[in-house]
Parts: C-alpha cells; sequence; structure tokens
C-alpha cells in the first residue's frame, strides 16, 4: 500500500537535507504557501512542482512519488513481469525468445500488445512484449538486407514504444528511459524517415517526467525541423500533431502558457487538415479527440482549475475514444475539479476514470494526490474511503 504522498515525503526529504521550507522555497524557485499547503497535504502537488523539488533537493522523482508503488492483486503479475521486460531490452542480441516466431506471428502478437495498451489493460499485454522484443531481435540478425528487414526495424521501433509505455505506466521510469532510446536505434534501421520523427515524440515523454522541460521542447522543435525536410503525407501530419501536444505539456509543466496554447492551435489545425482521411499516426494517438483532452490537461498543468473545466464543458469524447486517453482525460479533469473547488465532483471524476480505465487510474501518481488531499480536506466519506482502498493509498 502506498503509505506516503508526496507532502509526506517532501517534508521528510526536506529535513534530512536540513533545509527550512522558506529556504527550500526559495531554491525550489515555488512559492512558500505552496509548499507549505503540499506539506500539510491540503494541496496535491503538480508534476512541475515535484520535479522542481526533486531537483531542488538532489533527489529521484520517484523518492517524492513513491513510484513504482507496491503491486495490489490486481496488478501484481504485471510489476513481476517488469525483470522479464528488462532482461529482453537489455540484453537483447543475446537472449532468445521462448518460442521461435514468425514475423507474422510476430506482429500478430503485437497486435494484441496495441489492443492491450489502446484499452489500458497492461496487464493483457506484458507476457507477450519481451519475446516480440527479442524475436524481432533474432529475425533482424538473420534476415538478409532489403524490404524485409526495413520492415522489422519498423515493427521493433513501435514494439520498443509500447514498452516504453508500459515501464512508465507503471512508474519504472529507468526502463523507459531505455525503451526510448532503443526505439530511437530501431527507427534509424528502419528507413523509414518519419519513424525516428515518431522515436523524438517518444523520448520528449521521458524528458518531460524527469523534467527536462527545455531540453524536451528542444527535441520537439528539432523534430518538427526534421518532418519539414520530407515530403509531407497524412502520416507526417499525424506526427507532427502529436508533437505539438507533448510540447503543449512541456510548455505548460514550465509555466510558458503563451507557448502551450500555440502548440494546441498548431495541433488543432493539422486535426482539421487531416479530417476523416486514414493515417498511420506511429503510435503516438494522435486524433481530434485528442487534441480535445490536452486543451483541458494544459490548463490544468497551470494549476488552472477553472479553465480547464470550461473546456471540458464544451467537448464530447466520442465513443470510439481509447480507454486509455479517456481515462487520462478524467484524471486531469478530476484534478481540475479539485483545483476549481468542487471535491465531489472530483471524486465523481476519478470515479469515471476507474470504470474506463482501472489499471491505469490505480497507477497514476496524480490519483493518490487527489485522493490525499480529498481524505484530508472533506470529512472521509463511504465513497472515498472505498476508492482510497481500491487504489491502494493509505488514507
Amino acid at each position: 500500500m502506498d503509505e506516503m504522498g508526496v507532502g509526506d515525503r517532501t517534508g521528510r526529504a526536506r529535513r534530512l537535507a536540513r533545509l527550512t521550507q522558506e529556504q527550500l522555497a526559495h531554491k525550489a524557485n515555488i512559492s512558500l504557501s505552496l509548499l507549505r499547503k503540499v506539506e500539510q497535504g491540503t494541496r496535491p502537488a503538480s508534476p512541475a512542482f515535484i520535479t522542481a523539488v526533486a531537483r531542488a533537493l538532489g533527489v529521484g522523482i520517484g523518492e517524492l512519488t513513491g513510484q513504482p508503488y507496491a503491486p495490489g492483486r490486481s496488478d501484481a503479475a504485471a510489476h513481476a513481469l517488469i525483470p522479464d521486460l528488462r532482461r529482453a531490452i537489455v540484453a537483447f542480441t543475446d537472449e532468445s525468445p521462448s518460442v521461435p516466431m514468425s514475423f507474422e506471428d510476430l506482429t500478430a502478437s503485437l497486435d494484441g500488445v496495441r489492443e492491450g495498451m489502446r484499452r489500458a489493460r497492461y496487464s493483457d499485454m506484458i507476457d507477450d512484449l519481451p519475446d516480440i522484443l527479442l524475436g524481432l531481435h533474432q529475425l533482424a540478425d538473420i534476415e538478409n538486407p532489403g524490404r524485409q528487414l526495413e520492415q522489422v526495424y519498423s515493427t521493433m521501433a513501435y514494439a520498443y514504444s509500447k514498452a516504453m509505455l508500459f515501464a512508465y505506466q507503471y512508474g519504472y521510469l529507468d526502463l523507459a528511459g531505455l525503451a526510448a532510446e532503443r526505439c530511437a536505434w530501431a527507427a534509424e534501421r528502419s528507413s523509414d524517415p518519419i519513424w525516428p520523427i515518431a522515436a523524438e515524440y517518444n523520448r520528449a515523454l521521458i524528458m518531460l517526467y524527469s523534467g527536462a522541460y527545455v531540453g524536451g521542447l528542444r527535441t520537439i522543435e528539432r523534430a518538427y525541423t526534421a518532418s519539414e525536410r520530407i515530403p509531407t503525407t497524412a502520416n507526417l501530419l499525424a506526427v507532427r500533431g502529436a508533437l505539438h501536444l507533448r510540447g503543449s505539456i512541456l510548455s505548460a509543466r514550465a509555466a510558458d502558457n503563451d507557448t502551450a496554447e500555440s502548440h494546441l492551435r498548431g495541433a488543432q489545425d493539422i486535426a482539421a487538415a487531416i479530417g476523416s482521411v486514414r493515417f498511420n499516426h506511429y503510435g503516438t494517438g494522435f486524433r481530434p479527440s485528442n487534441v480535445d483532452i490536452h486543451s483541458v490537461a494544459v490548463p490544468v498543468e497551470l494549476s488552472d482549475g477553472t479553465t480547464a473545466v470550461s473546456r471540458a464543458e464544451q467537448i464530447r469524447l466520442p465513443a470510439s475514444v481509447a480507454p486509455s486517453r479517456a481515462g487520462h482525460h478524467f484524471i486531469d479533469l478530476s484534478r481540475a475539479w479539485l483545483l476549481h473547488g468542487d471535491k465531489q465532483r472530483s471524486l465523481l471524476t476519478l470515479e469515471q476514470a476507474r470504470r474506463v480505465a482501472p489499471e491505469l487510474t490505480r497507477n497514476h501518481p496524480q490519483v493518490h494526490e487527489t485522493i490525499r488531499v480529498l481524505a484530508k480536506t472533506r470529512r472521509g466519506t463511504d465513497p472515498l474511503t472505498r476508492f482510497a482502498k481500491w487504489a491502494n493509498v493509505k488514507i
């Protein structure tokens, strides 16, 4: 069970560093009032706050969030299989899959992984992913150069992007970073000019979590510039749109509202230009609905719950939206309602996230923060107590 929140961990790390609250606030360039509220548990710690404090204290972000969380009964199997995924990523040329598979078998298994990610049913996909990675490397070693080899590397880049997202979801950030680098490595060998651009989009996610906002924005800018050197297609436009969306969150975390909104407008223009044309988004998940989701996420990252709630009321997510995307949206919207001051709506929206994407919701650090603040700032209720128990959070 997650015994301590970010506020408690921040206070403990601050005292170990022999800093007063005033000294830490100055060193992290955050307001003293905000630091006090987070340590008291009456204000949720935003990702930007966590990053700033971790950097000032010289500790890892996981030391403040507590990730990876101790596994609950429902996701113990997924956590238990992380070592297999780690071995496959680290020893990619020296290990063999448990059962040799053809390229067709591997792509079919990867389709299952893709569906597991889309539905946010991560425990359904992890069993196959290590063997998929090892099998693709095995094929790359024996295939003759040519189109088939290029397809193997393109598929490998996609598989590594899924490994990155899985490890990221469960809080194994070192492994996620390694998978992102392997994705870029395979992308360069695919002979597909779009894959290296998509790989930079993935790499920017790791930089986002690590608090390297300036570096992440430079990565996005570099990838976008590279995209302008190749012929424009619907596929490329989709990846450009995804770069804008990632840039919007990076900018919001850096407290740059103007740049964040500019990226949102760029993504909206691309979504309108693509329309209903079929395209390959290279695993980025770019869709018009995802632009709407980010339009709510940006003000949340800027701690502007009122704007986020107002925008959310103007959008209706279609039924076709992947549960993983809808789950993220409801988690962000729950944070928005909390910032806006409506604790009842915040809890109800967390319940929506739980219904559509339970594994995502249970393992999201901002859900843990929201639960703790709700428990601290309102009377205990049976629904909140039940939700906290389900999420494996001590309140």
